[in-house]
């Protein structure tokens, strides 16, 4: 299964977009990167340590350069001034939407291309959680998020939303 229509199908999970929305609204995560460390789980995908780097970065290119731009558009457009038509903020904030999740997609399609090239699936993997957490760990390192210790026991942290993600992802995803 392609990352993107695994994604799309973990996304829709509920309790899913709202624990990613929390983790990157709250964190500064990427709810793209966590998506992708349930997908190598779930597909038995171990990527190297120091492949990580590698694949995050050039997906990270197009979140810069395309995503965030189109995010915070979105977002602008959502709460239009009391001056401003609300009915074409509306209409705009759609298409913008449109082109936002078609970003999304790119940067999915571009994570998958570079971990296929990278990794193989094992015949006899891991666990879905220890294969997913380890990469979520070192994606927080790569992305300068590394939890602090004091954080471990809070619910609302970036460990503690992505296992909530995971066991989800786990019991009710493709």
């Amino acid at each position: 299964m392609r990352l993107w229509d695994y994604a799309v199908q973990v996304y829709g999970i509920e309790g899913v977009q709202e624990r990613l929305l929390a983790w990157q609204d709250r964190h500064g995560g990427d709810v793209n990167i966590a998506l992708w460390c349930l997908w190598c789980g779930r597909k038995g995908l171990t990527v190297a340590a120091d492949d990580v780097p590698v694949i995050l970065l050039s997906a990270d290119a197009i979140t810069s350069g395309a995503v965030r731009p189109l995010r915070g558009a979105r977002r602008y457009l959502t709460a239009p001034k009391p001056d401003q038509d609300s009915e074409a903020f509306a209409a705009l904030r759609k298409e913008v939407l449109a082109l936002e999740l078609k970003a999304e997609e790119l940067v999915l399609n571009q994570l998958d291309a570079d971990t296929r090239q990278r990794t193989a699936e094992a015949k006899d993997p891991p666990p879905m959680e220890e294969i997913a957490s380890q990469l979520f760990t070192l994606a927080l390192k790569q992305m300068d998020m590394a939890a602090p210790k004091s954080d471990e026991d809070d619910p609302e942290s970036p460990m503690r939303l992505f296992e909530s993600i995971l066991m989800l992802a786990k019991d009710h995803g493709p």
